[in-house]
């Protein structure tokens, strides 16, 4: 388990390199005059990803049930080295979306047998549930916007475009980890009864699943919405012409992807946190928490997005509010996958495919989330991504009040953290 949580953080901070990597490189190619690419140009790049991950996950799911989920696991850091080989060489959109597509299959066939992994080796026991998702959760996170994030810029900086084959190296290690760390015992069952595709399109079917989906899409809608407008627009996007936002006046790429990390960095506290408590709060408490603290976000983001660069000490108290809502928002990811691996209860011969779930809403949400923000960045600036998290966050809160009333029809009560939780 240790080897795979340290494959899983080397893998995601060799993913967020890339990704903050690449956003640079779309602007030195800008710079350079080799091509053009607009907020909606780098949604389409973008969407790539998620398309990937979506249409990927459940096929690389149930091939993991099938034959073993190790083979499978092994196949996310070979997919990423591929993706950052290619990256320094794509010089059209064409190719770019090409790395993209390959980096989305990272995800999708490292992720469902990572999960099926942790949900079988916690089905016992609450608290071990609890500490390692929230593990998990900080190693993706972690990896993803803290590591990832903070290494890009000074990488960038000192090797240039050459950074983009020393993060090849975080892949490498990342394979290493999972071929010699990880001891999976995991056999295909003997039995099959029922075409798999057609066993995993029941899963959707399910009360509870079809409950969670407009939730989970929302919340990684949000993602989507400003990973990586959020970004762009902070550095300056030049073909994004909105008098009167301070927050598209262009800021240095070292500075804005500090300030991410740091965010995320207060995240990964709040994770340790709340996935501490996963045996006395029901999943559906810290993830209604995390829907709130989003709107306070999204308050704060608009209040400082109407000020200037000379009210420094009202910037850093809404952004101390930023940061406190992010220590709640920390907790709705270990929630939703805490309650998939509930779910998974029912399905111990599938669960990669149930676990799976948790990209394929993932990969849907910021597939939504990505190809809207595109449109809506280069529009309305940083005040769009405002407006459309907070139209998600009218979804997402709608259908889990719904699900928090009939919670306890749909998991086991054998499952994991369902006695004596409250909230």
């Amino acid at each position: 388990m240790k080897a795979l949580l340290l494959g899983t953080l080397t893998l995601r901070t060799a993913t967020g390199t890339t990704g903050a990597l690449l956003i640079v490189w779309n602007k030195y190619l800008n710079s350079t005059g080799s091509v053009t690419i607009t907020p909606v140009d780098l949604a389409t790049i973008t969407l790539a990803f998620y398309v990937t991950e979506l249409l990927g996950s459940p096929i690389f799911g149930i091939i993991a049930d099938r034959i073993g989920r190790k083979p499978v696991m092994l196949l996310g850091p070979l997919f990423g080295l591929a993706a950052v080989i290619m990256t320094p060489f794509s010089m059209t959109i064409p190719l770019l979306i090409g790395t993209r597509l390959l980096e989305g299959a990272s995800t999708a066939a490292s992720v469902p047998s990572i999960l099926s992994y942790v949900a079988a080796k916690t089905s016992h026991d609450a608290a071990l549930r609890g500490r390692v998702v929230t593990l998990f959760e900080v190693a993706t996170l972690g990896g993803l916007l803290v590591a990832g994030t903070a290494l890009a810029g000074p990488l960038w900086a000192i090797f240039g475009p050459a950074a983009f084959a020393v993060n090849g190296a975080i892949y490498v290690l990342a394979l290493l980890f999972f071929a010699y760390g990880v001891k999976d015992e995991h056999t295909a069952p003997t039995h099959q009864t029922e075409n798999r595709l057609r066993k995993y399109v029941k899963l959707f079917s399910q009360r509870g699943i079809l409950l969670f989906v407009p939730t989970w899409v929302s919340i990684n809608a949000i993602i989507g919405v400003w990973v990586p407008q959020g970004l762009n627009l902070l550095l300056g996007d030049e073909t994004v012409n909105l008098p009167g936002q301070f927050l598209l006046t262009g800021f240095d790429f070292v500075v804005v992807t500090s300030a991410f990390a740091f965010v995320a960095l207060i995240g990964g506290v709040g994770l340790f946190f709340w996935g501490n408590r996963f045996a006395n709060f029901r999943r559906t408490t810290m993830l209604l928490l995390g829907l709130i603290a989003f709107i306070v976000a999204m308050a704060a983001i608009f209040v400082i997005n109407r000020l200037s660069g000379d009210q420094l000490p009202l910037i850093a108290i809404l952004f101390a509010l930023l940061c406190a809502s992010m220590f709640f928002i920390a907790g709705a990811t270990p929630a939703a996958l805490g309650f998939l691996a509930d779910v998974s209860e029912r399905y111990h011969a599938d669960r990669s495919a149930v676990m799976g779930l948790y990209s394929i809403f993932l990969g849907l949400g910021q597939v939504i989330g990505v190809k809207l923000a595109g449109d809506l960045a280069f529009t309305y600036g940083v005040d769009g991504l405002v407006y459309a998290t907070l139209g998600f966050l009218a979804v997402a809160g709608t259908f889990l009040l719904v699900l928090r009333r009939v919670e306890h029809e749909i998991l086991l009560p054998s499952a994991p953290g369902q006695h004596h939780t409250h909230g």
